[in-house]
């Protein structure tokens, strides 16, 4: 596999840089927002057999195995590297994708099979329809992508400060980020605001432990702000865990100081499994609270993606999604053409059960 590296001021950008040279059977394997602001993509077309060392030499890391007495540390690079590695290597379908043509009623349809909110579902359609596209798959495509907005990067944070439900995923989200900047070249701190609730604290320091990153406990936004501060004039990128709660209800006036901390992104975590409308006010107060950007967890869970959709349309700039509980696996993009191919794809089967 013959890997390229695209440098864009965003996602979009990156994302047509990629498509116009690599076409839309290209697959990305990493993508990073740089400290200034700018989107870093990193993809290839699958085709050649030396995919790992292809990966291994955009990294700048031998493929070899190396002796068991690495350190920790080096022991999860390999991990990591190995989880992108069997992403490449995932057969892909032979089988060639027919045009289906647009049909209105259709895909109102398919997306209420996936439990997807009316209002959307009929915006949705109009969307598609006023696209012209006679293809059902790239229609709803062009819709989605009036409605979704890329994850932005705020160019003077020095971290940032993650909010959500509690069970959500936030403290798994916060080690992944951890990794990504990590592995991107970046000093990170790990912060705990929250080190009242049982195993919060034993939880992160395990995945510090396993990235070979610093922790630190914040347990006041005072010093929470001193950590930041500390981390910016270090170089270092801060990932703080914040406490679980529901932004849609009376925020307690800790939490309210830890968001108003200075030079701290504020990234929404919200999870796929869970109910559309919920997703809806979820998403929307979020975005009330000052989340700039919004990650999606539990994709692996979610048998229908209202959510997701509703998530995704939530005006929120969608940074990332998670289809996996396991730190080495990472984070996938979602773009408008292959929420749409999920949609349509598995449809069907929902349909199917549905009826049985």
């Amino acid at each position: 596999m013959q890997l390229r590296t695209f440098l864009a001021k965003d996602m979009k950008e990156a994302l047509s840089a990629m498509r116009a040279e690599l076409g839309e059977e290209a697959i990305i394997v990493a993508s990073e927002k740089m400290k200034d602001g700018t989107t870093l993509l990193r993809a290839g077309i699958e085709g050649t057999q030396n995919a790992a060392a292809a990966l291994e030499q955009e990294i700048g890391r031998p493929t070899a195995d190396t002796s068991l007495a690495v350190e920790a540390s080096h022991s999860f690079d390999a991990r990591y590297r190995e989880a992108l590695v069997m992403r490449l290597r995932v057969p892909r379908s032979d089988d060639v994708r027919h045009p289906r043509a647009f049909d209105r009623d259709q895909l109102i349809g398919v997306l209420r099979t996936h439990r997807t909110p009316d209002a959307l579902c009929k915006a949705m359609a109009d969307a598609a329809e006023e696209s012209g596209i006679p293809d059902l798959t790239l229609a709803l495509a062009a819709a989605l992508d009036r409605f979704m907005q890329g994850g932005s990067a705020a160019n003077d944070a020095a971290g940032t400060i993650l909010i959500g439900l509690p069970g959500v995923g936030k403290t798994a989200v916060a080690a992944k980020l951890a990794a990504q900047h990590r592995l991107a070249g970046m000093h990170v701190v790990l912060a705990a605001t929250d080190t009242q609730t049982a195993g919060q604290m034993a939880r992160l320091e395990d995945f510090a432990v396993c990235l070979n990153v610093p922790l630190v406990a914040a347990s006041t936004p005072e010093a929470l702000s001193e950590e930041v501060y500390e981390a910016s004039h270090t170089g270092a990128f801060l990932i703080a865990d914040g406490a679980g709660c529901d932004p849609r209800g009376p925020l307690s006036p800790d939490l309210v100081r830890f968001l108003g901390v200075g030079r701290l992104q504020i990234a929404g975590v919200a999870s796929a499994a869970c109910d559309a409308e919920e997703a809806s006010d979820i998403a929307r107060a979020l975005g009330k609270l000052g989340a700039t950007k919004l990650i999606v967890t539990g994709l692996d869970l979610a048998r229908r993606k209202g959510a997701l959709v509703a998530l995704a349309c939530s005006g929120l700039g969608l940074a990332q999604v998670t289809a996996s509980p396991y730190l080495a696996d990472g984070f996938e993009m979602l773009t408008p053409l292959s929420l749409s191919r999920t949609l349509l794809e598995e449809a069907p089967l929902r349909t199917a059960q549905k009826v049985a």
